[in-house]
């Protein structure tokens, strides 16, 4: 199959008697919308496994993170282009990425829940002589979580942009997936106010403290995942794949990887955004998380400080729709990924100011939880304002992204464009990872039992780290934005020609296959 290069594809039209989809019809009914709606909570659901949980409960030293991080970043490569392609080439009656959602369970969930028995396989005390076996194993486990992770990252990708060929009732299934995602979060919202009870309580000394968030993690890791994975399990049970691949209808062949190759090249939309992701992956990586957990010991600040501006998130679903006609993605991509960046910046030079009191010979401001805590609903609120489109929007360009790959090239590959997409960033994040530990180390940072006790120089670059610098150094990931090239009158385009296209490929082969039947 010839290449398409630099020209844009013309359309292609429906052939006589053969109908051009319907604008505006409905393809997925309510059971499916259902699962759909929990498919995308089911991330949502889980307590995740933190930089605390590694720097304090498991205890692998920053110096070791570094040297394994680029280990596990060419493993993840190697992994993804490897599975791309099988995943790629697979075709089975019930589509090409539904057996992976289907068996994932069986394949990836336990291992994550063992690694939550890790910490009570080795000691957290520095100096027992275990810290290099006991980071050896976690560096394997991860790498197998990476291996079944990939499968299923591929696989929930290709379902998602696959679901439907109506691009409207796309964003609409998004949209409401984010929006009545409504309490899905709550295991999140429940596990800071355990973990803020034991690690501020008086009564417990630092290894019995560390003792009982350890069995915090392991309830909370081990429970969530069994509901994520019963949450994703009954949507890739009940979901259907949709779109079909035009060179597999008419040719009954997958693409090669060099023409999968070749469309990486074409599709410029992926790869600017591949190099944004990139840019900022090479960036100082926020430590917000480590500030309000290690300076502040309090896990909650997140949820405290997003309170006031809640209401003002939820309301932005109204008007996404009107949003994504008004504006093309580029511009709702720019302001959505930067607009609480300034905010940023004056929280730092107000956490720098000098005060009478001193929390642990330290007296700048950021030390005091109430002064930061209103400092930071400003940045919360700024951010709220567009949260609602910062929820869909990612999900989206992927979407379009995939589709303007059919649009050009005449083929859609999913697997490995988007494994290949993801290549970059990944080499990039694993250099920003192991800066990012390096400094960690370099700044003095204790992990183990002296977590809470940093120095004052350290909780100084800590700060730092968690605002001024992560959004100073991402500006630069901004540059390959704007030259975004998918325009509104572009999109319109592009979705009418692929409809046409669709039913030509389908009408060609003759077999009285429809848009509602999965692959």
């Amino acid at each position: 199959m010839a290449i398409k290069t630099e020209e844009k594809a013309p359309a292609a039209a429906p052939p006589k008697g053969v109908a051009e989809p319907p604008k505006g019809r409905r393809y997925v009914g309510t059971k499916e919308t259902v699962g759909f709606i929990m498919f995308a909570a089911s991330l949502d659901v889980r307590v995740e496994r933190n930089n605390e949980w590694i720097d304090r409960i498991l205890f692998v030293d920053r110096g070791l993170q570094a040297l394994f991080t680029p280990i596990r970043g060419i493993w993840d490569m190697v992994n993804d282009i490897f599975m791309a392609a099988i995943i790629e080439k697979t075709r089975t009656r019930w589509g090409k990425f539904k057996p992976y959602l289907v068996l994932y369970p069986l394949y990836g969930l336990p291992m994550m829940m063992l690694l939550y028995a890790l910490p009570y396989v080795f000691s957290n005390a520095p100096g027992t002589g275990t810290l290099m076996s006991k980071a050896l194993a976690w560096v394997v486990m991860e790498m197998f979580n990476e291996f079944t992770d990939t499968i299923a990252s591929i696989a929930k990708r290709g379902m998602r942009a696959n679901l439907t060929p109506d691009p409207e009732e796309r964003l609409s299934l998004l949209t409401k997936a984010k929006l009545l995602n409504i309490g899905t979060n709550l295991p999140k919202l429940i596990f800071p106010i355990f973990r803020d009870v034991i690690s501020r309580s008086a009564k417990y000394t630092a290894i019995e403290a560390n003792t009982k968030m350890r069995g915090l993690f392991m309830a909370f890791g081990v429970g969530t995942l069994a509901i994520s994975g019963a949450m994703g399990l009954y949507f890739a049970i009940v979901g259907k794949e949709r779109v079909f691949d035009p060179l597999g209808v008419e040719h009954d062949r997958a693409p090669t990887i060099k023409e999968s190759l070749v469309a990486l090249k074409n599709n410029r939309p992926m790869f600017m955004l591949m190099i944004s992701q990139i840019l900022g992956n090479i960036s100082i990586q926020s430590m917000l998380g480590t500030y309000t957990d290690s300076v502040l010991n309090f896990a909650n600040f997140g949820t405290v400080s997003g309170i006031p501006g809640s209401p003002i998130g939820y309301l932005g679903y109204a008007y996404i729709g009107k949003l994504r006609q008004r504006f093309s993605t580029k511009t709702l991509w720019i302001v959505s990924e930067n607009i609480s960046k300034p905010v940023y910046v004056m929280i730092y030079f107000f956490g720098m100011i000098r005060t009478k009191t001193y929390i642990r010979g330290n007296n700048r401001m950021y030390m005091q939880l109430v002064p930061m805590l209103i400092a930071f609903v400003f940045e919360d609120m700024a951010l709220m304002s567009l949260y609602a489109l910062k929820k869909v929007l990612p999900d989206e360009i992927e979407n379009e992204i995939i589709d303007y790959g059919e649009w050009r090239n005449g083929f859609r590959s999913e697997a490995m464009v988007g494994t290949l997409k993801g290549i970059a960033p990944k080499i990039a994040g694993m250099v920003g990872n192991t800066i990012n530990s390096l400094l960690m180390k370099l700044i003095g940072f204790q992990g183990g039992q002296e977590y809470l006790n940093q120095s004052v120089k350290t909780t100084d670059w800590i700060f730092a780290m968690a605002t001024i610098l992560p959004t100073l150094t991402g500006l630069i990931s901004l540059i390959p934005k704007f030259f975004y090239n998918i325009n509104q009158k572009d999109r319109e385009q592009m979705y009418t020609d692929l409809a046409a296209r669709r039913a030509a490929a389908l009408a060609s082969r003759g077999d009285g296959a429809s848009p509602d039947t999965a692959q």
